[in-house]
This record gives structure tokens, sequence and C-alpha cells, in this order.
């Protein structure tokens, strides 16, 4: 072993002897710019060369890197979901039961499904080594209704979907008829229930659910940590996403989202058109991720219609 590093040091040596050289003769002939043109032996003069299977990675490892320059990634947004009668107006946070199965299907029909951690997990990768197949397609929930276990979670695991599920940990376990809630949240032991199936993740929706900037800096750091805390000790792992209430937000909430440990902020707002979706691409990050929200007067060929324009719509800066 010694000896090798011995013959590569003395070819080095030899090699920077040479190229001093050539640069002499060349600034003594042809001038100063000569200079920088090193001849080919001397390139290779160490005996060190790129191997054809290090030639075949760098390749690889390029094509997977221009592939990632073109993924586009819708992130759906689902409520609560109920057989109870809506209106048009309630229905930007209602689906029925059947919708909700029939949107899946259609989805898991046209996209591949992916959990919103393998994106991110995609998005900060930088060798190669997180792939993501085509289509893919991420599910969300927000605010931790228990119809998302008893009748999303089902259906989720019966066609073996992920989703991400952000909660408003103050209202963990509250029942309708408690007085603090319209609607019942499922308890954190069906947190843990779902998340064991590996498909289901629990992240932030803040403490209490308020609009961000209606509040005062240290309101909206106690937001932050405290649920932040509590989905921690209650899950036993660590809380680093969180979802904006309302879609209100500003550069001074998320700022303090990124000071409370949130490494990744998804935002959301109460528009429902076609012309107001938008999709994610890795190169934009992970502190503005764009979700859609999916109302429940949508049918299901018109939900994979309008997620098809929005993706095609999408422009890949140069």
């Amino acid at each position: 072993m010694q000896e090798r590093y011995l013959r590569i040091v003395k070819r080095r040596i030899i090699k920077l002897l040479a190229a001093a050289l050539a640069g002499t003769l060349a600034f003594g002939t042809v001038g100063v710019s000569a200079a920088s043109e090193v001849p080919d032996w001397l390139k290779h003069a160490d005996g060190i060369k790129e191997t054809p299977e290090q030639q075949e990675k760098n390749e690889e490892l390029e094509k997977w890197r221009e592939e990632k320059r073109n993924v586009k990634v819708p992130i759906l947004l689902y409520h609560h979901i109920t057989n109870d009668t809506f209106t048009d107006e309630q229905s930007i946070s209602h689906i029925s039961p059947n919708d909700f199965r029939l949107h899946m299907t259609a989805i898991k029909v046209h996209y591949n499904p992916i959990s919103l951690r393998r994106y991110i997990e995609y998005v900060k990768c930088d060798d190669g080594s997180i792939t993501l197949p085509e289509n893919p397609i991420v599910v969300t929930f927000d605010d931790g209704y228990s119809s998302n276990y008893e009748i999303a979670y089902p259906i989720l695991k019966e066609l073996e979907i992920p989703a991400t599920i952000f909660v408003v940990t103050d209202t963990v376990g509250e029942q309708a008829d408690g007085g603090k809630v319209h609607y019942s949240h499922f308890t954190w032991q069906q947190a843990r229930e779902m998340e064991a199936s590996g498909l289901i993740e629990i992240q932030s929706h803040t403490a209490d659910h308020v609009g961000m900037t209606t509040v005062n800096a240290g309101e909206q750091m106690r937001q932050l940590r405290k649920s932040k805390y509590d989905i921690e000790k209650n899950l036993g792992h660590k809380c680093d996403m969180i979802a904006f209430p309302y879609g209100d937000y500003n550069e001074e909430v998320k700022q303090e989202a990124r000071n409370s440990g949130y490494a990744v902020q998804l935002l959301v707002d109460n528009k429902t058109t076609e012309n107001d979706y938008d999709v994610n691409i890795p190169s934009e990050g992970i502190e503005s991720l764009t979700r859609m929200t999916i109302a429940g007067s949508m049918g299901n060929v018109n939900v994979i219609e309008i997620i098809r324009k929005t993706v095609n719509k999408k422009v890949i800066p140069d």
C-alpha cells in the first residue's frame, strides 16, 4: 500500500514539473494564453483515470438529475367525509364517502400515489438514491376529523394509498357534542393506529386553527411550538411539517415556523377552480408547497381532468 502511494506521489510530482515546463515553454514561444492549454499526456500523468463503472455511474446520476428537473407533483387536500347533506359552500371541505372512494380509485388508476415524506426526501436528495414513479401524486387531509379515521383510512388501506393528515392538536379527540368542534376529531390512540400501518403520517395544522397573521408574534410561536410538542409527545416522532390554516401566512410567520423547527411548510387557500391550482416541482423547494383543495362537488372524472390540466400548464423554469 505504501509503495502504491509513493508511486502516485512520484507521478504527480513529475506531472507538476512537466506542467511548469510546458507553461514556461509556451510563455516563451506563443504567449501567455497558450500556457493554460495542458496536453492530454499531462492530464493523465498520474495514471488515475475514470473507470467505465464510474463513468456509467456519473451518466446515470446526470440522467436522474435531468428527470428530477422535470418532475411535477400534485398535492391534493381533503377535509371532512360525511354522508350528511352539505351545501355548495360546504363542499369545499366536505365530500361523501362514495365520492371519496371514487376519487381515490381514479387516482390509483391514473397516477402513482406517494407519501408526502417521500417527496420531501426526493427534493432534498442529490445523489440519485431516491426516485419517484411516473405520474406521482400526494394525498393530504387537514384538521383531523374522525371521518379521516372511520371512513378515509379503511379506503386508503384497501387501495394502498399513503396520506399525511395535518391535525389541530388542541382538538384531537374532541367530540361534536362537546361544544368545542362542529365535527368530531380522532383521538391520539387512533392516530397511533393509523401511523402503525405505515401509510399515514400525522403532522401539524397549529394548536388552535387560528389565522396566523391575525395573532401576535408570541401567539404565533405558541401555536407552532405547542402543536409540535403535542405531536412529538403523543406519537413519538419528529414533527417537522406545518400546514397553515386558511392559507394565512406571511414572511414573518414562515420565519417563525423555521425557528420552531418546521423544515416543510404547506400552503392552502379556499379557491377550487383549475385556474387557481398549481403543482410542485423540486426546484421550488419544500417551504412553499402548494395544494389543490378538492371539493365534494367534483366528480371523479372531473378531478382527474383538473389534475391533468394543472400538471400540463406548469412551466419548468430553464
